[in-house]
């Protein structure tokens, strides 16, 4: 299953409504559940992203829906990579 790690910012909207992130944190997961993402860990940062989190996804797709689905609710704006475990690096690598 590919690795995604979401890079977000907060909005004007989430920072006027930051009280309510336990909620959304809750919400964020079961929206990103139903496209079968799952978010394995969230870190809030402090400097140029206000949270980085790792996720898995069964493809670039179902991410994608996931995160135009919680991404049309206004409160984060997100950069995403996709990610290659040590493991898998070292496979590839040597595939070469």
């Amino acid at each position: 299953m590919p690795t995604f790690v979401i890079l977000g910012n907060f909005t004007q909207k989430r920072m006027e409504t930051i009280k309510g992130i336990s909620e959304s944190i809750k919400e964020g997961r079961e929206v990103f559940q139903s496209f079968g993402v799952t978010i394995k860990d969230m870190i809030f940062t402090m400097g140029r992203y206000d949270l980085v989190a790792i996720g898995d996804a069964p493809n670039a797709e179902a991410m994608t829906k996931a995160l135009l689905s919680w991404g049309s609710k206004g409160l984060l704006r997100t950069e995403t990579l996709t990610g290659f475990a040590a493991k898998k690096m070292i496979e590839l690598a040597n595939g070469i």
